[in-house]
């Protein structure tokens, strides 16, 4: 039988994202950092590299290294680099986001696209904060509530992450962690579209002769996009554009 691991990785394979999000959110958030030039950056929990290929079209003076525990993903990175003609300022790194793979001070930005969760936001924060070089960046994606109404089942759905919160509470933990916000904004409806859709396509073309593992896991993203469908306006992803406070 599948292993939950295996059939997650079974149903996102093939995707561009693993997150809502676009190229238009994600070039407004680099935008809101400042940075350019020859600059050196980590895309962080990078997936099949939807970032990691924008930062390089849109930085065509870094060098970027795309760090995830999945090697299938970052050799995904490394095809499409090579298709994109960008091999030659790309690089991958196959560890946890929290890993001992950067010196402190060696990096410009840090980028995290909908995977922070994975560690948590906090830790994460105070793992990377040493890495920066002076007027270094962070930017990352987190799911937040978007106000005070959480229906009962989208409440359910995410106890999966016991640790999300407000665009208040994720402020807290910047602050936390020796960081400081410089600039955020709440994702369009259109992001989730982009990510919701092809995960649904995949899991409806994935359902003929799956096992009882990966039929909960397809269940699982038709769970997902119901409940966006019935309560998005209740919740959403949001970048935020954090310093190190000192």
């Amino acid at each position: 039988m599948t292993q939950p691991s295996d059939a997650i990785f079974t149903l996102h394979s093939g995707l561009l994202r693993e997150a809502p999000g676009s190229d238009a959110s994600t070039l407004r958030a680099l935008g809101l950092t400042g940075l350019g030039g020859e600059v050196t950056v980590a895309d962080m929990g990078a997936g099949p590299g939807a970032a990691t290929l924008l930062l390089a079209r849109a930085l065509p003076g870094a060098w970027i290294t795309a760090v995830d525990t999945h090697e299938p993903y970052l050799d995904t990175i490394i095809s499409r680099a090579a298709a994109a003609g960008l091999i030659s300022r790309i690089g991958t790194l196959e560890q946890d986001m929290v890993g001992p793979g950067f010196m402190d001070g060696s990096l410009d930005l840090i980028w995290c696209e909908g995977a922070v969760y994975f560690v948590g936001l906090e830790r994460a924060l105070r793992h990377w904060r040493p890495l920066l070089r002076p007027g270094g960046r962070i930017v990352f994606s987190e799911v937040i509530w978007l106000g005070p109404d959480r229906p009962k089942d989208a409440e359910l759905f995410w106890m999966e992450y016991p640790d999300m919160t407000d665009r208040a509470g994720v402020i807290r933990r910047i602050e936390a962690a020796g960081c400081r916000l410089i600039s955020d904004f709440v994702q369009p409806e259109s992001d989730w579209r982009a990510y919701l859709g092809p995960l649904g396509t995949r899991a409806a073309e994935l359902r003929p002769g799956a096992d009882e593992t990966l039929r909960a896991v397809l269940d699982g993203a038709v769970q997902e996009a119901e409940l966006f469908e019935r309560h998005g306006d209740s919740y959403g992803y949001a970048f935020f554009i954090v310093e190190a406070a000192s």
